[in-house]
């Protein structure tokens, strides 16, 4: 998922967040959709210095290399092959298999699948931030509501069975997910049909949500991921070298970007909960080191040290622990071009979540 968030009144006043799923099917290789890896072809959003997958369960950065997309997706995910892989520098310690020819030719309507991913509205509360966070999946489960062909055409039977319709409740962030039945992957998922509704917030903020239709989930079928395999394996197929090159807006290099485009002071605060309000001020170094303090109204100052990658990614954490036994203040959040900043703040580790915070440049 690639979206937006707006956290200014300028038009420019924007972050990127790019979320989606995927799921180890070998030593160094995970599988996922096309429309993911075909994501990282044209990058004119920022700069790239590292492309991560962040492992559930462990907070492992696990560093992505390459990606491959079926020759023959044609970027419909609706009526072609919509897999891709991922290769990795390190080695994944465990990986799920995939159900055989014989294995799923008996796959039916009814049948209950379970699917493991990352909904993109479950990161909007508890961001994931690799190198700080310990994400972890949300498990779901739904029966299969009708088996597809991509030539609609044709009577289905077990031979031509392209894509798995599902009641599995899923949103942006999910693409890439693992269909699972009996331990074992038949499909992997690639899209839904939801739809947007508009909600009140507070102050008066209106904010657009997506509410799954019922019944109207796909994922492509397993043999696809087998023919991707094979391929690889054989070297039929090279994919792209990752992190993809920065293009820009124009679509021309851009050699701009790395730590040092962060560097600069900045002043941030959290207002809610009471209990957690205070200011704080950082610089961000030309290597990307942080240094700062936090002014709490009842309690004092505390030192803040981090780091803030080539990627804008900022982790930060006060001295609290050392010097009064308090819970260490952490800071984990995302630098945007224009210097506007937004993130989470959590006590003692990354589980223990107690506000959102913003700062600016």
């Amino acid at each position: 998922m690639a979206d937006k968030l707006i956290i200014g009144p300028n038009p420019e006043d924007l972050v990127y967040i790019e979320l989606g799923t995927a799921f180890a099917i070998g030593e160094r290789l995970m599988a996922t959709n096309a429309h993911v890896t075909d994501h990282f072809k044209t990058n004119t959003v920022a700069p790239m210095e590292h492309v991560f997958a962040v492992q559930s369960g462990t907070g492992e950065v696990i560093t992505l290399l390459r990606a491959l997309t079926h020759p023959d997706y044609t970027g419909n995910p609706g009526n072609s092959p919509d897999v891709g892989l991922f290769t990795t520098q390190e080695a994944l310690p465990a990986w799920l298999p995939l159900a055989s020819e014989f294995e799923v030719s008996d796959l039916a309507t009814g049948d209950r699948l379970l699917l493991t991913g990352f909904p993109g509205e479950v990161n909007d509360v508890i961001p994931i931030i690799p190198g700080v966070t310990v994400p972890q999946a949300t498990s779901l489960s739904g029966p299969i509501t009708a088996l597809r062909a991509h030539d609609d055409t044709q009577a289905v039977d077990a031979t031509n069975i392209d894509v798995i319709q599902h009641q599995i409740p899923t949103t942006p962030g999910t693409s890439g997910s693992p269909l699972v039945r009996c331990g074992e992957v038949v499909g992997v998922h690639n899209s839904g049909i939801t739809q947007k509704v508009l909600q009140a917030g507070p102050n008066g903020t209106i904010t657009e949500a997506n509410i799954p239709s019922a019944g109207s989930n796909f994922g492509v079928h397993v043999r696809y991921i087998e023919e991707m395999v094979t391929l690889f394996n054989n070297q039929s197929i090279q994919g792209f070298e990752l992190p993809p090159e920065f293009t820009g807006q124009g679509g021309q290099p851009n050699q701009g970007g790395g730590v040092a485009q962060f560097a600069g002071n900045y002043a941030g605060n959290i207002t809610q909960p009471a209990t957690a309000a205070h200011s704080f001020t950082y610089t961000v170094n030309q290597d990307g080191t942080v240094t700062g303090t936090s002014t709490w109204p009842n309690t004092g100052n505390f030192t803040l040290t981090g780091q803030v990658d080539a990627a804008g990614n900022v982790a930060i954490t006060d001295d609290a622990q050392a010097r009064l036994g308090f819970n260490t203040g952490i800071y984990a959040g995302q630098i945007a071009q224009n210097g506007a900043v937004m993130g989470s703040y959590f006590e003692g580790d990354t589980n223990n979540f107690i506000a959102n915070w913003t700062a600016s440049r």
